[in-house]
């Protein structure tokens, strides 16, 4: 990541299983002047989480949760460093606020920083096996009451919001977004926001299973 003397450090949570992982991936990513690293017991809440581990169980949720917010755009992004996880799993750490998830016996430090940095700006990063679950899951299931009580025309989604959402299933960031599609990052990050308001959705990546829900991705 390369450093900026103007803009607010990414502050981020590492969260792991055992205190060694955590230690070596905090010292990793502290190394870039851009990021701050806050630890799990801090007031301040955190841009990014960085979730490690080898399975998701229900005490890794309890954790996650404690960062819940009622507002989504206060609550902090969830990169996600794991072992491949269930449908029903998937579906749960989405609503906590999923925006990247990572293989973690092909995932190095380095890869690791390179995510941290696309997430600061807005980037969403899931492969496209793992939203095809997502899609079973919400077709079987009420996501939540908001998004089961919401319209399901797709004439809800404007076509500059279609455009953006194409671009956010694509893995693409905020600033590679506007440069597609020749916005400002302000007004794609307006589109976003407004789009997520709307519907009632958690995140980005709420929003993207919400239009794959309706057939438009």
């Amino acid at each position: 990541m390369s450093a900026s003397g103007t803009s607010r450090r990414i502050r981020v949570v590492v969260l792991a299983e055992d205190r060694l992982t955590a230690q070596g991936v905090e010292a990793h990513v502290a190394a870039d002047e851009r990021v701050q690293v806050l630890g799990p017991g801090d007031e301040e809440t955190p841009d990014v989480l960085l979730l490690i581990t080898a399975k998701l169980a229900e005490n890794t949720f309890a954790a996650l949760q404690r960062y819940c917010r009622e507002n989504p755009d206060e609550a902090p992004r969830l990169i996600l460093v794991a072992n491949k996880p269930t449908a029903e799993q998937l579906v749960r750490v989405v609503g906590l606020g999923l925006v990247a998830f990572m293989s973690r016996d092909q995932t190095t430090l380095s890869d690791i920083s390179e995510m941290l940095c696309a997430v600061a700006r807005g980037a969403v990063a899931l492969p496209q096996s793992m939203l095809g679950s997502l899609l079973e899951q919400i077709r079987t299931r009420r996501w939540n009451e908001q998004v089961a009580e919401g319209s399901d025309d797709p004439s809800s989604f404007t076509e500059r919001e279609l455009a953006v959402l194409r671009q956010l299933a694509a893995g693409f960031s905020t600033t590679e977004i506007a440069t597609a599609l020749h916005y400002s990052e302000r007004t794609v990050k307006y589109i976003i926001h407004e789009m997520i308001v709307r519907h009632g959705l958690r995140n980005r990546v709420h929003a993207v299973a919400y239009a794959l829900r309706q057939g438009l991705l």
